[in-house]
């Protein structure tokens, strides 16, 4: 089988240590699949450039590791809009749960709509503060993934705190998400398809004085700072039995009603005093190398790094499958008509 490693190559702009740990993944992701009896090809992709799309179509499958291209978040949309419309298979969430995941607002709203526990919330208008939530809040940008825009200022414990952070997130972000802070304990909870993960706890006993207990883009991104360290993954989650059946039930209900239980993906969650689950965030297509967390979640689960990449394949495979099948019957029975 033919599979296409579909990645952002990056701009001029990027740091070259950026480039190359983009890179690095992919050819890790490479390596793993050539294990498995894949033939494969990398295809890197940039902004105002399709020659990627006649390259990809070669292949069986796309696996996709597109986050956007040229580090632009919001083109992760169109990289797999474009595959849908080509019908070429591929890894990863559906066009319509990666652009809704994106709006964290919308998302929000889909999933308080359809009862899953949010935390209030509102999309700011400048530096007006909302009437009805409550503080402390955080803030963040409403449409970036992998922590951007967070950082020590993110939580607002008065509300002169807020309106000076709310000012400063909108000269850099069009939109901009304040909630209500969920003080407590901080969880993930990864799928691959239909499949659940062990769930994965964040702490943050460590975190140096003066950030608040919450994952920050130094905390993601910059190894060895203080923040890096002060936030540590602990997987599996030590939880009673009926609280990880509580958590692990909102979570499946977010991931299902957003995705449809297709694809890969990590659902974000909070756990308050009363021992009531809210969800942040679901997170389609998140970081896939070995370090990462949907990675470690896999291990405890049973499967090594290259068995999960397989998982992912054969997920997207399947999926595609389902849906020959599903449009050879209504062939079918229109011609009976």
């Amino acid at each position: 089988m033919k599979v296409a490693i579909l990645f952002d190559a990056g701009g001029d702009h990027w740091d070259q240590k950026d480039v190359i740990s983009v890179v690095d993944n992919a050819r890790e992701i490479q390596g793993c699949l050539k294990a498995r009896g894949y033939e494969t090809t990398l295809v890197p992709i940039q902004l105002g450039e399709f020659g990627w799309l006649n390259r990809v179509r070669r292949a069986d499958v796309v696996f996709n590791l597109c986050e956007g291209i040229d580090g632009e978040s919001r083109y992760e949309d169109y990289v797999v809009g474009a595959l849908e419309l080509a019908n070429i298979p591929y890894t990863g969430c559906r066009p319509w749960a990666v652009a809704v995941c994106h709006r964290k607002h919308v998302a929000n709203t889909l999933l308080s709509r359809n009862g899953v526990p949010i935390p209030p919330f509102a999309l700011a208008q400048g530096n007006k503060i909302p009437n009805d939530l409550n503080l402390p809040a955080i803030v963040k940008p409403a449409a970036e993934d992998a922590s951007v825009g967070i950082d020590a200022g993110s939580v607002c414990s008065t509300k002169k705190a807020l309106r000076k952070r709310l000012a400063e997130m909108a000269e850099q972000f069009e939109e901009v998400l304040v909630q209500e802070y969920i003080e407590g304990r901080e969880f993930n909870v990864g799928f691959v398809g239909k499949q659940m993960l062990p769930i994965a706890e964040l702490r943050f006993d460590e975190m140096p004085e003066g950030c608040p207990a919450i994952l920050t883009y130094s905390a993601k991104w910059d190894v060895g700072s203080a923040e890096d360290m002060g936030s540590q993954p602990v997987c599996p989650a030590d939880l009673a039995s009926d609280v990880t059946k509580r958590v692990g039930q909102v979570a499946r209900q977010a991931w299902e009603y957003l995705t449809g239980a297709e694809g890969y993906g990590r659902v974000d969650m909070r756990l308050d005093a009363s021992g009531q689950p809210y969800v942040l965030e679901v997170n389609p297509n998140p970081d896939l190398s070995d370090t990462a967390g949907l990675s470690r979640m896999a291990r405890v689960y049973g499967w090594g790094y290259d068995e999960l990449l397989g998982r992912i394949v054969e997920e997207a495979m399947s999926r595609s499958r389902s849906t020959q099948a599903a449009a050879d019957a209504l062939k079918a029975g229109a011609a009976t008509v």
